[in-house]
């Protein structure tokens, strides 16, 4: 255990160096139209017994009915029309383990004053998630987990893939499944509670992936994150820094600036 711990805080400290560097995990957020719904960034640094990881991200979607229409996420004409449209401006910051296990964390939506914080139990049996909405505490509920090492995943936050990836690669769980806690929040089923579900990681071996990065060619690595709404396609360069993640279910693409992925 220690050696393996030992191998992920290296390749996280590599990857400090040169992925995560300052103002280099800019992200737009498409939907299947083709439309800019968001952008996001993040940065991931090294500390004393694992990494700190910092992120913004903010989207503007339309919801029908009870599901997300991902044609109209993004359309100016879908306010006046009548369509729910919903806004949030997140900003978080959690801290992960040398081992790839969720801490501590908390993010906040400026669109709406909602202040939440995740914290695992001492168990590893539940998360208490808090929430404070305009400095009014608004009280805390408890997820119960099926397994203690897990990570957080809000959607529209690609900083959640990228340490996904990491552990992954530096660490591989049994039979490539990972523990993720989705928090509450707009999805394509219209909204929800908080879910632990657990997901797939592999590479995809049956196709070869390609793309550019300001302009300049890269070798991707293609690899399928399957879930029971569906599955995702995760592309990432040779050393796991995450370029594009395009999430089925949600609707949602998320797109390095600067990179385009090869037909």
């Amino acid at each position: 255990m220690m050696l393996r711990s030992a191998a992920l805080s290296l390749a996280l400290a590599a990857m400090v160096a040169t992925a995560f560097a300052a103002d280099a995990n800019n992200f737009t957020l498409v939907n299947a139209a083709g439309k800019t719904v968001g952008k996001a960034s993040y940065s991931i640094d090294k500390v004393k017994d694992g990494v700190r990881v910092r992120c913004k991200f903010q989207y503007r979607i339309t919801v029908h009915g009870s599901e997300q229409t991902s044609e109209q996420a993004g359309d100016p004409s879908a306010h006046s029309s009548g369509i729910p449209v919903t806004e949030a401006q997140y900003s978080g910051e959690y801290k992960i383990s040398a081992a790839g296990d969720f801490l501590s964390g908390f993010t906040q939506n400026s669109a709406n004053q909602m202040l939440t914080s995740y914290q695992p139990g001492k168990k590893g049996d539940l998360l208490t998630i808090g929430q404070i909405q305009g400095g009014v505490n608004g009280g805390s509920r408890d997820l119960p987990l099926p397994a203690p090492h897990f990570l957080l995943a809000p959607n529209y936050d690609p900083s959640a893939l990228q340490v996904l990836l990491t552990t992954a690669l530096s660490q591989p769980h049994a039979n490539s499944t990972y523990l993720l806690v989705v928090p509450a929040g707009p999805n394509v089923r219209g909204g929800g509670g908080d879910n632990a579900l657990y997901v797939t990681l592999q590479p995809e071996r049956s196709s070869a992936a390609s793309g550019t990065l300001a302009g300049k060619p890269l070798t991707l690595k293609h690899y399928l994150m399957n879930y029971h709404e569906g599955h995702a396609d995760l592309y990432a360069d040779a050393d796991g820094t995450l370029m594009e993640a395009d999430l089925g279910p949600l609707g949602v693409n998320y797109i390095r600036t600067g990179f385009t992925l090869a037909p």
